[in-house]
């Protein structure tokens, strides 16, 4: 490791396989955004397609679709766009 690398490490206890992969994808993403060189590297448990299978799974979840009217996401836009019309004068 040269002078300039860093690691950490984190060790995981009693974590099922879809909680495991989406903490993976989430270190993955939060790294993505900051926008740094860096690699994620899983265990020896979780092979890269069950990763991706979860990954593509939440493509899933919808803004204005979900279940039991709508996910959390979907229930505060909804409500920030009512709000907006009834403020315009456009409740429509």
């Amino acid at each position: 490791m040269s002078q300039d690398e860093r690691q950490f490490t984190v060790r995981l206890r009693g974590v099922k396989p879809e909680k495991y992969a989406d903490i993976v994808n989430a270190v993955w993403m939060q790294m993505q955004a900051i926008g740094c060189d860096f690699t994620v590297t899983p265990d020896g448990h979780k092979d890269a397609a069950a990763l991706d299978g979860r990954w593509d799974e939440y493509s899933r979840v919808s803004w204005t679709e979900g279940g039991r009217g709508g996910t959390p996401q979907a229930k505060a836009a909804r409500a920030h766009r009512t709000h907006s019309r009834r403020s315009a004068g456009t409740d429509t």
